[in-house]
């Protein structure tokens, strides 16, 4: 058994974690005749459809494609593990979601033979016969995702605050302009009365 990229043989062949080969497109037919086994490892940057769910693009995707034939198709069996950054919509706070999918693939060159794959595979376009382990990775972490990101843990998740430029105004902190206008009136007549009296005072005297 030899490593190699050009797939001329027919033997088995194994790759070290490779990145910058996953974008290009690979004949099938050859990988599944091959029984081609490869191992990737793949930056989240570098998964197009994926990038606009991601709360982030840090961290790597490990994945692991083994090719076979099945029912007359190519068919790879694709493995992804790893963990992604995504938003909790509850808190909106960035929260890491675990990564661990399989699947069984088979590779059509048409979308029209879609249905007549076995119910036991997953039927993935390949162009022209061709595909990219990038691509073959993405479907499946797509899968991954969540329809709507939430922490497991309700625990860790706390209700976002709304914010307020506006002062927080409680019962203690309730202007009321005439609240005390009872009591000054009371006060002013008994001042009057008090007076009054005075005046009577000074008059007798007198």
């Amino acid at each position: 058994m030899r490593s190699r990229f050009d797939l001329r043989g027919v033997d088995t062949y194994y790759t070290r974690p490779m990145s910058e080969a996953s974008s290009k497109t690979l004949n099938v037919e050859l990988l599944a005749d091959e029984q081609a086994d490869l191992r990737l490892a793949i930056p989240l940057a570098e998964f197009p459809r994926v990038q606009p769910r991601l709360g982030g693009t840090e961290g790597m995707i490990s994945g692991r494609v083994r090719f076979r034939r099945d029912s007359g198709y190519a068919v790879a069996a694709v493995e992804v593990l790893g963990s992604v950054p995504l938003v909790c919509q509850r808190c909106l706070e960035l929260m890491s979601w675990p990564i661990d999918g399989s699947a069984q693939v088979a590779l059509i060159p048409s979308e029209s033979q879609a249905g007549e794959v076995p119910e036991h595979l997953e039927p993935t376009w390949a162009p022209g016969g061709r595909i990219s382990m990038r691509d073959l990775l993405e479907e499946e972490l797509l899968l991954c995702l969540p329809i709507v990101p939430l922490h497991v843990d309700a625990r860790a998740c706390r209700p976002a605050a709304v914010a307020s430029d506006e002062p927080s105004v409680g019962p203690s902190s309730v202007q009321r302009p005439f609240e005390r206008l009872g009591e000054l009136l009371k006060r002013n007549t008994e001042s009057s009365i008090a007076r009054e009296e005075m005046k009577r005072g000074r008059s007798k005297k007198s």
